[in-house]
């Protein structure tokens, strides 16, 4: 068990027999330190699950304080340590792994504008323009029939035959997944989610008022394992599920084609739909794009989610679904529930794809991409302490890191902030605290100096944590 762990189940334990009073304030932080033998970190980080438990409460520039109802609410044999406020725990984590303005990210997807094609976006944008100012207050809500058409166009190059009236597009790759998960689930139904899963799909979940199933991952860096997901089919009651198959945005994994045909005859035979989230399957690193599960498809059950959120940036940032035989359902739910796509960005991007242009500028992403990538990953390994571990997978521009043994992500991502640096831990991926030793780090920017010197403290502090453990008996 990890320090601050032990000592957050030794001051639970302290709460359960009486030694702090309700509404009592604890021990200074500095106190605790040398009470316990622990460092800073250790106690911080100890206190925050605490808090997450809604044991104690933080008063700003006055320390902590036992809640006046917190000694009565603990139960009389102390609760597993990692059972303490999962809910509480994860609102923290979102707001710990968020940019900040003062701090260098090293671990989010938005992408350097050098690896954007503004310059062709913003020349298609003022031919717009200047074809009459009706355009601007010109909005649609299922997208242009021209758009549906190319992106119909595109959908062969992986393997798939879309067809332009079965696709709804979107604000973006969240709308998409809200508005499939809305015309296919009721509040309080089961969705199976592939472990680690998109923490925004995860919240997504939450605010519907859905529950999760994660489901492991295969151990091959193949993503999903379709055998553990039989094994809950047949013992759960599965309303959805919502997978990443191709170039996870977590950590990079790809199911291989095997994998995928699997899936999709797994699901025809239960007759559960699928939401297939596509955020990275564009900027594969090999020869041929993946083909994703849709392309396996024969019943009509999987629902496939695109965006260019990574492609184009954020200001064209849409997303579509192919929705096959729930298409007018999820028209009408986005007719409820959605803005209008103002026409500029819709035409736009209409022109760009049409033109050869887009396919034309994957090319050059994914190479850039890819340089970066491996800078970063070097980088990595010659900084982090041995026993890390790093994945890169085979598409888009992530490097999911292992932490050796008894490291905590969180706990380095705390002490990373004051020294300028943010990153996302792998906590935020998952509902439980399975990933606490994981964290994501993206190439999305070349590795100039300040980023190399990103990853060095990071490496520096993580090795200074595990040299603070205490030593292991043997």
């Amino acid at each position: 068990m990890p320090r601050y762990r032990a000592l957050a189940a030794t001051l639970t334990e302290e709460l359960r027999a009486g030694r702090h009073r309700p509404g009592a304030q604890l021990p200074s932080v500095r106190q605790l330190c040398a009470d316990h033998g622990a460092s800073l970190a250790t106690v911080t980080h100890a206190l925050h699950r605490l808090e997450d438990a809604g044991l104690i409460e933080a008063r700003p520039r006055r320390g902590f304080f036992v809640r006046a109802s917190a000694v009565q609410e603990v139960p009389t044999a102390a609760p597993p340590i990692d059972a303490i406020a999962l809910a509480g725990r994860r609102k923290r984590l979102i707001a710990l792994a968020t940019t900040q303005a003062d701090c260098l990210s090293l671990g989010h997807l938005a992408l350097d504008d050098a690896l954007l094609p503004l310059a062709a976006l913003k020349r298609l944008l003022i031919q717009q323009l200047r074809s009459g100012t009706s355009v601007l207050s010109t909005r649609t809500c299922h997208g242009t029939a021209a758009l549906r058409e190319q992106l119909a166009l595109r959908s062969r190059a992986m393997g798939c035959d879309f067809h332009a009236d079965d696709i709804v597009v979107t604000q973006g790759e969240a709308e998409a997944l809200e508005l499939g998960l809305r015309v296919l689930t009721r509040a309080g139904d089961l969705v199976a989610v592939a472990s680690p899963a998109p923490f925004r799909a995860l919240e997504i979940i939450a605010s519907l008022g859905l529950q999760v199933l994660e489901i492991p991952a295969s151990g091959d860096g193949q993503g999903l394992s379709v055998a553990a997901l039989a094994f809950a089919l047949q013992h759960r009651r599965v309303a959805a599920c919502l997978f990443e198959p191709s170039c996870a945005s977590a950590d990079g994994s790809l199911m291989s084609d095997a994998a995928k045909q699997q899936l999709a005859a797994l699901l025809a035979q239960h007759q559960i739909p699928l939401i297939e989230c596509d955020l990275m399957g564009d900027l594969f690193r090999g020869t041929q794009r993946p083909r994703p599960v849709k392309a396996f498809d024969r019943s009509d059950t999987v629902l496939y989610c695109g965006s260019f959120a990574c492609l184009t940036g954020p200001g064209f940032s849409l997303g579509y679904v192919v929705a096959g035989r729930h298409h007018l359902q999820l028209q009408a739910a986005r007719t409820v529930h959605g803005e209008l796509l103002p026409a500029p960005i819709v035409h736009t991007l209409t022109a760009f794809m049409a033109g050869g242009a887009f396919e034309l500028h994957l090319r050059r992403q994914r190479r850039r991409l890819a340089a970066q990538l491996a800078a970063h990953h070097e980088a990595v390994l010659r900084h982090f302490p041995p026993g890390t571990r790093v994945s890169i997978g085979q598409g888009g521009y992530m490097l999911w890191i292992e932490l050796p043994v008894g490291l905590d992500a969180c706990a380095l991502l705390e002490q990373a902030r004051h020294r300028g640096y943010t990153f996302v831990p792998g906590a935020v991926f998952t509902t439980d605290a399975r990933f606490d030793h994981c964290l994501r780090l993206t190439a999305s920017y070349p590795l100039d100096e300040a980023r190399a010197r990103g990853i060095r403290t990071l490496g520096e502090i993580a090795a200074r944590m595990l040299n603070d453990q205490p030593a292991r008996p043997t």
